[in-house]
């Protein structure tokens, strides 16, 4: 009997092949679902239970939301789990990002009002000195120098003003510099005389004064200088600086022989560079009533 059944079991076999030849594949059953046949009981399968590659993928997502990364999406920017180191980090470099963002565009804003500021004073201070080139109004202020030598009774003779870019690889350029220069003089020449000992620190001074000068040595019979006559025009060349100091965020403002032979430095804030700073400013150079001197303190 047993012989039998293996017979049967070969033609049930040769059968399927044949059929598998002409026909292909069966259909699929979409009936219920049939009985598992095991070597201890007999079970049927848990419909709620995922096919093994869902699982995997089910896994897989579930690790990568652990890590705080979407599923398929790996190294990309998501919101991670509230809470995780992750999300914490991403909201500190979000916090840094958007500070230095924050200080960049002030930082920017900044450079742009203080270059605003010295552009509309070179204007303001280029117009000025036209006028003063037609008008060549008399400066009453006196300029001494030691030892006695008096530079008065001058008036303006010309001036100019300009200005210098700050070098830049973009197309927002920033006024750097200001400057201003200006000449005032008397139709008549100065004279001193010094002794030996005096040669040498006058000398000096008119030097460090921008003053052009002849020298004219007397020396004995044994050709050592006695004394000498210096002779140099009544001439007083000034002029000052502004230049915007960007680190800073303010302005330095030089001058030379500006009521007074000598140079000064002053440090102004943007919002100082006004109509009214800058008419104090030329009152000073002019020799007329300023509060210029008042209002800013000298920082050299």
């Amino acid at each position: 009997m047993a012989g039998s059944q293996k017979q049967d079991s070969r033609t049930q076999l040769l059968d399927d092949i044949e059929a598998f030849s002409l026909n292909g594949p069966p259909a699929l059953d979409e009936g219920p679902a049939k009985p598992i046949f095991t070597r201890d009981k007999l079970s049927f399968p848990d419909l709620t239970q995922a096919p093994p590659e869902q699982k995997k993928n089910l896994a897989k997502a579930a690790a990568e939301r652990a890590v705080g990364l979407a599923q398929g999406a790996a190294f990309k920017d998501v919101p991670a789990p509230a809470g995780s180191l992750l999300d914490r980090l991403k909201q500190q470099a979000q916090t840094v990002q958007g500070t230095q963002l924050g200080r960049d565009d002030d930082q920017e804003l900044r450079a742009f009002q203080l270059s605003a500021s010295l552009g509309a004073a070179f204007h303001y201070l280029n117009d000025l000195v036209k006028q003063l080139n037609i008008i060549k109004p008399a400066v009453p202020k006196e300029f001494a120098l030691a030892g006695n030598i008096v530079f008065s009774g001058m008036g303006w003779v010309e001036g100019t003003a300009d200005v210098r870019m700050l070098p830049t690889a973009t197309e927002d350029r920033l006024y750097e510099t200001l400057t201003a220069r200006f000449r005032l003089a008397a139709p008549r020449q100065l004279e001193a005389e010094r002794d030996v000992l005096g040669v040498e620190p006058l000398r000096k001074l008119l030097h460090d004064a921008n003053i052009v000068f002849r020298v004219e040595e007397r020396k004995n019979k044994r050709s050592q200088v006695e004394s000498a006559l210096f002779s140099f025009p009544c001439e007083v060349k000034a002029g000052f600086l502004i230049k915007a100091d960007y680190a800073a965020n303010d302005l330095v403002l030089r001058t030379r022989n500006i009521d007074r032979f000598g140079m000064m430095e002053f440090r102004l804030q943007p919002d100082d560079l006004t109509q009214a700073t800058l008419d104090d400013l030329v009152q000073l150079m002019l020799g007329q009533e300023s509060q210029f001197l008042k209002r800013f303190r000298r920082s050299a």
